[in-house]
């Protein structure tokens, strides 16, 4: 099954001592995904990865408990997220779901399975509240419905982690006081799975020219009292890096799948 059971227990072993466990006092969006598991999808033949993952929700719907998005980058790299509400229990369930349904293909689905990717990786992304700008009571429904994310991604210097992540708390605790209208910013750090420490910043929108638009307009508004110390921190957060990606990811609604729904 391409590893797909393998790949889930190695990264689930981060998940020890209680320390995938929700977080109480935070947005419900983080309560209901303390964790995600992130799977990279490369060589994707679009028409066969589109049916396959219609092909899933047409058969198999009944047999997931656990959803997932579907986020498009371009025509040949995609990914999938699925939460992790309970930590380890979470990662376990999710690979027996799959592998459980995997063993039910009939040989035009297995097919269908080996021509929809050439490689997957999948790793374990941790939510981190306290570097995120988010709504108050802003759920996962809520960013389903924002299709358009604009990543970036930190590859840190393993003696600058910490400065990073405090340039990047206090950064966002500047712009929750400033209550900026439009913005939604999660930020995830990287378990295992990743190239350690490894960054995640997610600003979600309705769409790519929102975002670079009117939603930029109202972020720059907001920040003018405090734009030289957001510049300076920004500069800290770029200095801990000795590597950044940027990346613009569209979340399908056709191929995304919400229990339920």
């Amino acid at each position: 099954m391409k590893n797909v059971t393998r790949n889930v227990l190695v990264v689930a072993a981060v998940c020890v001592s209680g320390s995938c466990a929700p977080q109480e006092d935070v947005a419900p969006i983080f309560q209901s995904a303390p964790w995600i598991q992130w799977e990279t999808y490369r060589g994707v033949d679009a028409p066969a990865f589109g049916e396959f993952f219609e092909m899933l929700q047409e058969n198999y719907s009944a047999s997931y408990e656990a959803g997932w998005s579907i986020y498009g980058e371009n025509p040949t790299v995609a990914y999938r997220a699925t939460a992790l509400p309970d930590g380890w229990e979470s990662v376990e369930s999710v690979g027996q779901e799959r592998m459980a349904v995997f063993q039910q293909f009939n040989s035009e689905q297995i097919d269908l399975f080996n021509r929809a990717w050439s490689s997957r990786h999948t790793a374990l992304y941790r939510a981190a509240p306290e570097q995120s700008v988010v709504p108050e009571n802003f759920t996962v429904a809520d960013i389903q419905a924002l299709p358009y994310h604009r990543v970036s991604i930190y590859r840190l210097k393993r003696t600058k982690a910490s400065a990073f992540g405090e340039a990047l708390a206090a950064r966002a605790a500047l712009d929750r006081d400033a209550g900026i209208e439009n913005f939604v910013l999660t930020t995830w750090w990287g378990g295992l799975g990743t190239a350690r420490p490894t960054v995640m910043l997610r600003v979600a929108a309705e769409s790519r020219e929102a975002d670079v638009g009117p939603n930029f307009e109202a972020r720059r508004e907001a920040r003018e009292p405090y734009m030289d110390e957001f510049r300076a921190l920004t500069g800290v957060m770029n200095a801990s890096a000795w590597h950044i990606e940027r990346h613009d990811q569209f979340r399908s609604s056709e191929l995304s799948f919400v229990p339920g729904s």
